[in-house]
């Protein structure tokens, strides 16, 4: 990424890239990460004041359209057994919120996006539409489930083209480039 890069981390889970991108210092990036698991979003933040504040986290279900309430699904199965004695299921509410917005409220233009939402990708490219088209966005790296491959065609259809590419057993990853 070159000088003065913005990056959005969607789904930024933990924030390990959100991490590693902003402590490139010599590069005076800005990350702004976005997740809406209550779990990874605790070791986002976490991760945030240990990396020294230098990226921004935004609590949020990234998508369509900003504003609206979704629920969502989780368990308690933190993969160390020794935490819980059963698998409890539980749901809570959060606001959704279009990319298009945030950038447009907090005055910044993305150079720079990672895309991983586990199947909402459409609902993620719909809220960046207007940046899509900007000749500023450089670059977007998806992962894109199986089931979710016309998203291709959506980039495809906002000038950006394939630079690399990944097949794994659930899911794709994509690395889509966009002439300046």
């Amino acid at each position: 990424m070159d000088d003065e890069s913005i990056l959005f981390d969607v789904g930024t889970s933990y924030g390990q890239e959100a991490s590693l991108a902003s402590s490139l210092i010599h590069k005076n990036l800005r990350v702004f990460g976005f997740d809406c698991s209550l779990y990874q979003s605790h070791f986002c933040a976490l991760n945030r004041r240990l990396n020294h504040d230098r990226f921004k986290f935004t609590f949020a279900a990234v998508g369509a359209k900003s504003g609206e309430m979704i629920t969502i699904e989780a368990n308690s199965d933190t993969h160390i057994p020794s935490l819980h004695k059963k698998n409890v299921t539980y749901e809570y509410e959060v606001m959704t919120l279009a990319l298009d917005d945030f950038a447009e409220a907090n005055k910044v233009m993305p150079t720079h996006i990672k895309i991983d939402v586990d199947g909402a990708e459409h609902d993620v490219l719909i809220g960046a539409s207007k940046f899509l088209q900007s000749p500023s966005i450089k670059d977007v790296f998806i992962e894109i489930d199986h089931q979710n491959l016309s998203v291709i065609d959506v980039l495809k259809s906002h000038g950006f083209k394939i630079k690399w590419q990944l097949e794994k057993a659930h899911n794709t990853d994509v690395l889509f480039s966009k002439e300046s």
